[in-house]
């Protein structure tokens, strides 16, 4: 028995030390890039960077100020989703270099703060005396919250690519469009098919016309990028709900990996 004890003992032990390795290495990157893009007056990224390290100290404000302790593996999974949409995806540009990339993540996203909703609902539901949730409302809130912060990141997105010239909700080209602007009035739509390019004329800073020719069909500025986004958000949300539904109603050893995701009250 004390053998045994001892095992788990060092294991988490264990886990606690890969823990703060990885935050260590994560924010050495995030630190030297920050120093270089500071260098270059990259203002958008040293603000994205800034906002990448406030991140990954959210884990460590989170147990503090709620007084929880957060799995390891939870941790790990949250500061690797910042690390790998921001410094990865943004300014590394690996949402360019792999495709899937942008739609794996708000997957992940969505499963992970469905695990973060469903968390917050069970430790109320369960420390809170005379709440006693259905399983099933439980399931229905780790929905809604995941669904929710799904909604804000698209909000920070768009608010990314006004206001600090990013490009967050990337552009896609696309061959047709339907539109009432071009319909001739009364709501009728206008369908325009197999577009070849689009010619979009601006004005520079000398007030000279300025022609760009966009190879292929129309450029859409975000909004397919955006819904699709939100659809893997939300098959995320439902397969966490579903799990968390199944571990709070039937049986909980069965679901036992969704411990990886549930905080425990702080002991001292």
């Amino acid at each position: 028995m004390n053998l045994l004890k001892k095992f788990f003992v060092n294991s988490t032990q264990t886990a606690e030390r890969k823990t703060k390795m990885v935050y260590v290495v994560y924010r050495l990157i995030a630190a030297g890039m920050l120093i270089s893009q500071i260098s270059m007056q990259r203002c958008g990224n040293v603000l994205l960077l800034g906002l990448t390290l406030v991140l990954f100290s959210a884990p460590y404000w989170i147990e503090r100020k709620l007084k929880i302790e957060l799995p390891n593996v939870l941790e790990v999974i949250l500061i690797s989703f910042v690390f790998s949409s921001t410094i990865l995806g943004e300014l590394s540009d690996f949402y360019g270099y792999f495709s899937a990339w942008d739609t794996a993540l708000h997957a992940i996203n969505g499963f992970l703060a469905g695990g973060v909703g469903f968390s917050l609902v069970y430790l109320m539901n369960k420390n809170i005396v005379g709440l006693n949730l259905t399983p099933l409302f439980i399931s229905i809130m780790t929905f809604c919250f995941s669904m929710t912060v799904g909604v804000m990141w698209e909000f920070f997105e768009y608010s990314a690519d006004q206001w600090l010239d990013f490009d967050m909700q990337k552009d896609r080209i696309v061959q047709e469009i339907h539109t009432v602007e071009l319909g001739g009035g009364q709501n009728a739509v206008y369908h325009i098919e197999d577009i070849q390019r689009t010619v979009v004329e601006s004005t520079d800073a000398s007030g000279n016309t300025v022609e760009t020719v966009i190879e292929g069909g129309y450029l859409d500025i975000g909004l397919i990028d955006t819904m699709k986004d939100l659809f893997v958000n939300l098959v995320g949300a439902v397969v966490f709900s579903v799990f968390g539904y199944l571990y709070v109603e039937n049986d909980r050893e069965k679901y036992t990996f969704l411990r990886n995701f549930i905080p425990k009250k702080k002991t001292k």
